[in-house]
């Protein structure tokens, strides 16, 4: 495979503008400095999953290719009713806020910016997208067929099985080796990437090309509701992964926004507090008229504090 990125990626004055939203995506290019802030998400809590958003643009390439183009991320807070070990969440507000962060990144920038997609983590888990995963991504691009999705496999130790597919190949511009493979060793533990979308599948078992609506309907004339429903609920989808490139930050466009993605870094430690305290002031509202029980409240309090020395003492005294 290629190293690098062909020369029609680069520079982007010589794309057109609008891509068609039917083309299938054909590759995700990642700034270091934007991967660097998802391994540092990725890696800042062990026992739960979290997530964030990818923001960038989508540019159509000389062959009719579209390729999803990453540079900066938006950290998402997980809520209370979000946050578990091995299933994450984005509300439609944080989306709407993230949409209004890139338009402000945007205009900084002076380069359109949009929401291209989404990242999480699978902590002690392999890189492979679950069922969940692949229909939430079938959901996001029911609204944005380009839409993109990450994974990033953290904390996994282990021997690596031969045959099990454990993500994509990903391409690396000019040594930057972030995602570098520790071997087969069992006390060695791997970060591995993957960036997916969804295809689906109909009834018939068939495959569904980008170019095609997913949500149709087969109802003719004179058919039942429920005829339509059943041919709905037949259809299923599957993972297909997509090509990745990382290229460092400063090669990425001319004027790099690196400085402007590192800085999300800073505010990593605020989004974990403040999902401690959010996690804390809920446990103090008992359903009824009533509050807690003093024990309730004298334990939650210590597992508050339990959570702040971990979130930003042990996050700031050994960070990813």
């Amino acid at each position: 495979p290629p190293s690098a990125l062909p020369p029609s990626a680069l520079p982007p004055s010589a794309l057109p503008p609008s891509p068609s939203p039917r083309m299938a995506l054909s590759s995700v290019a990642v700034s270091s400095a934007a991967l660097e802030v998802c391994l540092a998400h990725a890696l800042s809590t062990e026992s739960e999953e979290i997530m964030g958003l990818l923001l960038g643009d989508l540019v159509q390439l000389d062959n009719d290719e579209l390729m999803a183009r990453v540079w900066s991320v938006s950290l998402q807070r997980r809520e209370q009713a979000a946050r578990s070990d091995d299933r994450v969440e984005i509300s439609p507000e944080q989306l709407a806020a993230a949409t209004e962060e890139a338009e402000r990144l945007g205009e900084h920038l002076g380069r359109p910016t949009r929401v291209v997609g989404w990242y999480h983590s699978h902590p002690h888990l392999a890189v492979v997208p679950s069922h969940v995963d692949v229909s939430t991504q079938a959901m996001y691009q029911q609204m944005d067929t380009g839409f993109i999705g990450l994974i990033f496999s953290v904390f996994n130790s282990g021997r690596v099985v031969p045959g099990v597919p454990t993500g994509n190949q990903v391409y690396i511009q000019d040594e930057v080796r972030y995602l570098v493979s520790m071997g087969n060793l069992d006390d060695c533990g791997r970060v591995q990437v993957t960036a997916f979308q969804s295809t689906g599948v109909d009834a018939d078992g068939e495959f569904i090309p980008a170019n095609r609506p997913q949500s149709i309907s087969n109802r003719r004339p004179g058919e039942s509701v429920e005829r339509e429903k059943s041919v709905s609920v037949a259809k299923s989808y599957i993972q297909k992964e997509v090509p990745i490139t990382i290229i460092p930050s400063g090669k990425f466009f001319d004027s790099s926004p690196a400085i402007s993605c590192l800085d999300k870094l800073s505010l990593l430690q605020n989004i974990l507090r403040e999902e401690e305290k959010h996690a804390y002031e809920k446990s103090l509202k008992s359903d009824g008229q009533e509050p807690c029980h003093l024990l309730t409240q004298l334990h939650n309090s210590a597992v508050y504090q339990k959570g702040l020395c971990r979130s930003t003492l042990d996050f700031s005294c050994r960070p990813p």
